[in-house]
């Protein structure tokens, strides 16, 4: 049996495989993160002592994403996987590392707005931090199913493919409810002064950015398989 073959039945070698495990550890963290964001963003306007722990807890589960970032990457350095693959693992850990990032600096806004309240229409924050919640929502989702699709990878393609699909469109979704919150802020700008204005458009942004992460997670780990050939 040639060692192409060989390579395409095993699939993944231990070292790949070990790293999807400790890439969905990764994505485990950013799932918890975005479960906090939601409660900073859902319901009645939280008080600071609430933002604040909430703000603390993704802060240190940001820590921790970057500690298991570098020791992958070292990992990687190491041979643990393919050279030929070295380029589609660092670029995956980046991305979903940088959910992490987003959910930190999100939080960070969060608590800086309830510490120095903007002035702005309450009827207009309502909105906005309602459709900022579903955009995270939706993103806790996604990440829940490429934790499966980590799993799926190198057992089921088939199941691993439509994975990926359900994720794409999950990013879709978010886009339709992106432009209608941006839609929303632009209608509201005489309701709104500047710094109202600028900090609904950022974080609106933000929050649709991590939804773009995971589709692009999820389109890192089809091509790994790709690569070899499924």
């Amino acid at each position: 049996m040639s060692g192409i073959v060989k390579r395409v039945k095993k699939f993944f070698l231990p070292g790949e495989r070990e790293a999807f495990v400790r890439i969905g550890e990764l994505a485990g963290l950013g799932e918890e993160a975005l479960g906090f964001l939601v409660k900073m963003l859902s319901g009645p306007r939280n008080g600071l002592a609430d933002i604040s722990f909430c703000t603390e807890r993704i802060s240190a589960l940001e820590k921790d994403g970057d500690a298991l970032t570098q020791s992958l990457e070292e990992t990687f350095g190491r041979g643990a996987i393919s050279a030929s693959l070295t380029n589609e693992f660092d670029r995956l850990v980046d991305a979903v590392d940088s959910i992490l990032d987003r959910a930190h600096s999100l939080s960070r806004q969060l608590r800086r707005v309830t510490r120095h309240p903007l002035r702005e229409a309450k009827e207009v924050d309502e909105k906005i931090r309602s459709g900022q919640a579903e955009l995270v929502q939706i993103g806790v989702r996604q990440l829940r199913m490429f934790r499966e699709l980590l799993d799926m990878a190198g057992k089921d393609i088939d199941r691993s493919l439509l994975i990926a699909r359900e994720i794409e469109k999950m990013e879709e979704t978010g886009d339709d409810v992106k432009d209608g919150m941006l839609d929303e802020i632009y209608g509201s700008w005489e309701k709104l002064d500047f710094a109202s204005f600028n900090n609904y458009i950022q974080t609106t942004i933000e929050a649709d950015d991590i939804l773009d992460l995971c589709e692009d997670a999820s389109d890192l780990v089809v091509t790994v398989m790709k690569s070899l050939g499924a």
